[in-house]
């Protein structure tokens, strides 16, 4: 009998599943897999299955004389989320007061590979809008922010994502731009946030349209970035004399 889409869809969910109750079960410290069999109902097979893909992420570890436990994965994980939380939380006054003075959206992101992720937003209030979500992807190659994230980048890791522009410009003003006026209709510019250490761990943008967005009023938002950014870095520890 062959599988339809969806019992294939299905098959891999109940799957996930699984493995987030194995994650679950181990909480609380080493978990046998004979404990895992009777606490989640499991085969042993199954269950010996799932606890390996995870160690092979390194998302468990196994001692063969305790079990299973939480694996290192995780907590690099659990940093990231923290540190993102934190992130956001020491920028929304930022993004809210410039939206608010530009009227347009703001939005703060994360790289993630070829991705940038959105960590924290503030809408336009106008009546036509550039939206994102928090937890929206885009990818680096069509946005401002993935221009901003990747300032400092060797000039052929840059190359890979924007071959035809001049990454030294975009360096010299501290500002990445995306132009979109043929497709989207898009026009936003974003800077990068700074750690204490001076590496690039965010970006923040303003997002418009083009009828609500010409040259001069390009330059203000342009600066609002800069001085948002700044002042975000600032925030994290950057600038300061140690």
């Amino acid at each position: 009998m062959l599988e339809t889409p969806e019992t294939k869809t299905e098959k891999a969910s109940q799957t996930l599943m699984r493995a987030l109750d194995i994650l679950d079960a181990a909480r609380g410290g080493p978990v046998a897999l004979t404990e895992l069999e009777h606490k989640l109902g499991l085969t042993r097979s199954t269950a010996h299955r799932l606890a390996s893909a995870l160690v092979d992420r390194r998302l468990l570890t196994h001692d063969p004389r305790k079990g299973y436990r939480l694996g290192p994965k995780l907590m690099n994980l659990g940093f990231q989320a923290q540190e993102s939380t934190s992130l956001a939380a020491v920028s929304q006054p930022f993004l809210d007061a410039l939206a608010q003075e530009m009227d347009d959206a703001t939005n703060l992101a994360i790289r993630d590979g070829d991705d940038v992720v959105y960590i924290a937003r503030s809408p336009s209030r106008r009546r036509v809008a550039v939206r994102h979500q928090v937890g929206d992807r885009n990818r680096v190659s069509n946005t401002a922010l993935g221009r901003a994230l990747l300032l400092d980048a060797p000039q052929d890791a840059w190359s890979v994502y924007f071959p035809d522009e001049d990454q030294r410009a975009a360096r010299s003003q501290g500002l990445g731009r995306h132009f979109d006026e043929a497709g989207d209709c898009i026009r936003c510019v974003a800077a990068p946030i700074r750690d204490a250490s001076g590496a690039i761990v965010a970006a923040m943008s303003l997002s418009s349209i083009p009828q609500y967005m010409d040259e001069a009023r390009m330059e203000l938002a342009s600066q609002g970035v800069i001085d948002a950014t700044i002042g975000i870095s600032r925030r994290l520890g950057w600038g300061w004399e140690t």
